[in-house]
């Protein structure tokens, strides 16, 4: 036994469990690179928690891609030109495997005149959002909105979050139900749907 009574888990039977609640390493990906702030021996002693965070960030190295596609570390403070929530989107279509099937993203960003809004096509739609401006902020309410369409579809996979346990940075996922259950069971990390935070 580890002390306190905590079992040490191995990295590689950790990945095993998570894989079963639908969180996938990307190829790019390799076991290194889940040793950004923790080492080996903290994961494994630590089961759950720093591996699952170090998932949802990115590669510390080409091609700076998600390291899992449906977690996400997302810094608010990422608003600041014409692209920005065209990459909000473009992730969260990563996200979900890309349920919602948007086209035609664009977007515009201008900090300074105080407008921001990002425009799609959907299902022969075209939708636009309007986003709050407050300095190089997100507005989390495009994440939101990109949620309330899901719903709208009946789709089973919803984004989660948990935005107070990270300062300016909110831990985002996409489950389907049963990977949420099962995220659950797994996890230290508490995620709630975004809808229920608004």
């Amino acid at each position: 036994m580890w002390p306190f009574g905590k079992k040490k888990i191995s990295v590689e039977e950790q990945l095993s469990k998570i894989q079963e609640c639908g969180i996938h390493m990307n190829s790019d990906s390799t076991l290194e690179d889940l040793f950004i702030w923790e080492d080996r021996s903290a994961i494994e002693s630590a089961p759950y928690k720093p591996i699952i965070e170090a998932l949802a960030s990115e590669i510390e190295r080409e091609p700076y891609s998600p390291i899992s596609n449906n977690l996400w570390m997302c810094d608010y403070e990422r608003i600041e030109d014409h692209g920005a929530y065209i990459e909000i989107i473009e992730r969260l279509e990563l996200m979900t495997n890309g349920a919602l099937d948007l086209t035609n993203i664009s977007d515009y960003v201008d900090v300074e005149e105080g407008t921001a809004w990002v425009q799609f096509e959907f299902r022969g739609k075209q939708i636009k959002w309007e986003a709050t401006v407050d300095n190089d902020w997100l507005d989390p309410y495009i994440i939101v909105k990109y949620d309330e369409l899901l719903k709208s579809l009946g789709a089973d996979i919803r984004i989660y979050s948990n935005h107070t346990d990270y300062g300016q940075v909110a831990f985002f996922a996409a489950f389907s139900s049963a990977e949420f259950q099962c995220y659950k069971k797994l996890s230290p990390i508490k995620l709630e749907l975004i809808e229920n935070q608004t």
